[in-house]
């Protein structure tokens, strides 16, 4: 076998767009294999394969880069370059520069050295006499006066004002509309009829005009108004016989007036069983504190139950969520109330508190509630218990 001799052993130029070089190159076939006359396939240790090679000539660029082995400054690198007018400058001295003022662009080249020379002519030394300035003027002082200046004022036709002064309005202190701590002063006062009066605007105000009811939801107003209803009136002076013999007398004779005006009869012309005076029935209907007490526990559970239904409507109105029973202000003291008060009159104001903030959310709970007290040993608190429950069951009745 021939090998063919290396190109790198080739001096001549060698121009070629693909250039492989493939040296012993070999391939394996099956000792046992048997040639077909048919078969037209080639074995061959490389098979490549080159279509339409050429050889074409290069031209030249048009343009070339000149090459600097420095720094090329803007001068060289544009010839005859216009600056912008920021830039252009009158040469003062070797150091000094200043711009311009012309509004429009100057054409800046670069000159030879013996360009820029010029010839300068000798200069002739001048002798000039000294000259002694004159001394200066200075000139009178010109005093004036306000009323002067407002003299002139006038006679230029100018409405000359005095500086208005600013009104200082003195401060004053903004309440709220409702005050709290007076409220709550009055809820704790010794004067049980300044307590029942404060309890009454509560709930005036809570069932004429809600949303002005709003700033009396406080703890503070909650917890005076629960002290209220838990106060211990065991101790209070209570009425005496006298006192309450004299009352049972009153209703006796008015009860006797009632029958009269059911008969059309005369009341006036009817003798009463009981004569009484004046001075007596006076002292009878005075109050004593013990019963004024028990008087303003009935206004706390009426004001507790109103609170509670602003409350608890606000909510809704606010959220779309309706407050539980138990979750509601003072709720809990009114119940325990019904429950273990033993005073039958404040067990039925616990009963119509609750009837007043009843919403069909609370109605298993306080069916339960009045089903108990129900059976109550007093009948006054059974009868109020039984209402309560028709109620319950027919609301629109």
């Amino acid at each position: 076998m021939t090998y063919p001799v290396p190109a790198v052993n080739n001096k001549q130029a060698n121009y070629n767009a693909v250039k492989i070089q493939i040296n012993d190159p070999k391939t394996k076939i099956s000792p046992d294999y048997k040639t077909n006359p048919e078969d037209n396939g080639i074995y061959t240790g490389v098979d490549i394969q080159i279509n339409r090679p050429s050889v074409e000539p290069y031209t030249k660029s048009l343009y070339e880069y000149p090459a600097y082995t420095g720094i090329v400054p803007y001068d060289m690198a544009i010839q005859n370059a216009k600056l912008p007018l920021a830039y252009q400058t009158n040469l003062i001295s070797n150091r000094t520069y200043v711009h311009n003022d012309n509004a429009y662009e100057i054409e800046f080249e670069l000159k030879e050295a013996k360009e820029k020379e010029k010839e300068i002519e000798p200069e002739t030394e001048e002798i000039t006499p000294e000259v002694i300035p004159a001394e200066p003027q200075v000139p009178e002082a010109n005093y004036t006066t306000v009323e002067a200046e407002k003299a002139d004022a006038a006679a230029a036709g100018l409405n000359f004002r005095a500086k208005k002064e600013p009104e200082i309005i003195p401060a004053e202190e903004i309440l709220p509309e409702v005050d709290i701590p007076n409220v709550v002063s009055n809820l704790h006062n010794s004067d049980y009829d300044i307590q029942a009066a404060q309890m009454e605007e509560i709930v005036r105000t809570a069932m004429t005009t809600p949303e002005k009811a709003l700033p009396f939801v406080v703890r503070d107003v909650f917890l005076s108004l629960i002290e209220i209803v838990q106060n211990d009136t065991s101790k209070l002076p209570a009425p005496s016989p006298a006192q309450t013999e004299t009352r049972r007398q009153i209703i006796v004779n008015e009860v006797i007036k009632e029958y009269a005006k059911e008969k059309n009869l005369d009341p006036q012309k009817m003798e009463l069983p009981y004569k009484l005076t004046k001075e007596e029935i006076a002292s009878a209907v005075e109050l004593t504190p013990m019963e004024l007490a028990e008087r303003n526990k009935e206004y706390a559970l009426y004001a507790m139950a109103a609170l509670a239904k602003v409350y608890t409507d606000e909510i809704e109105k606010e959220s779309g969520t309706v407050i539980p029973l138990t979750d509601l202000p003072g709720v809990s003291t009114v119940v325990d109330t019904l429950r273990y008060n033993s005073n039958p009159e404040t067990k039925i104001a616990a009963i119509d508190a609750l009837l007043y903030i009843q919403r069909p959310e609370y109605k298993e709970e306080l069916l339960s509630l009045f089903n108990l007290v129900k059976k109550d040993q007093n009948e006054t608190v059974s009868v109020a218990a039984d209402e309560a429950l028709v109620i319950l069951n027919n609301p629109q009745s």
